[in-house]
């Protein structure tokens, strides 16, 4: 057995934080980009959403709310984890969270010491700043990990390489 784990190649350790918009398709794609590239991981997958309930509330109502996100997310974590495991990465845990997302994040990067970090980001205006906070901000700046950061709408699209040549390399 201790063959086998010298002869099979090192596998990163990956936590993908994806949400339900078009930031976690976007982040989750780059993994996949990087799986195909040969990339294999142990990919941590969370589903995150910042919620809260209003307290006014019956616990009934809080119980139909969060019955159908976590229906709704679930969708969203059978498709992502489905697209990672086609090209080669293991998922070995998937969570549904639903509260502080940095504090989630946090406290994971401190028990995996994983090799990178990567969610999919959209700038907020300041007014959305100050009304919800920004949750991935202090991820980056909190946590020790190395942290890829996806933008929303970013395909990525094949380039010629005789436009992309510096004078320098032209005379060579």
């Amino acid at each position: 057995m201790k063959e086998e784990s010298q002869s099979s190649p090192e596998r990163g350790r990956v936590i993908l934080v994806i949400d339900d918009t078009e930031c976690g398709r976007v982040a989750t794609e780059r993994l996949v980009f990087l799986g195909k590239a040969g990339f294999r991981a142990d990919v941590y997958l969370i589903f995150c959403i910042e919620v809260e309930v209003p307290p006014v509330a019956s616990h009934k109502k809080e119980v139909q709310i969060f019955t159908r996100m976590r229906l709704r997310a679930s969708k969203f974590v059978d498709f992502y984890k489905d697209r990672l495991v086609e090209v080669g990465f293991q998922v070995r845990q998937v969570k549904i969270f639903f509260g502080s997302v940095a504090e989630e994040v946090l406290r994971l990067e401190k028990v995996l010491n994983p090799d990178f970090i990567i969610f999919g980001m959209k700038k907020k205006s300041f007014f959305e700043r100050l009304l919800h906070g920004d949750p991935y901000r202090e991820i980056i700046f909190e946590t020790k990990s190395p942290v890829v950061v996806c933008k929303p709408g970013y395909e990525r699209v094949e380039v010629d390489p005789d436009e992309i040549r510096c004078t320098k390399c032209l005379f060579q």
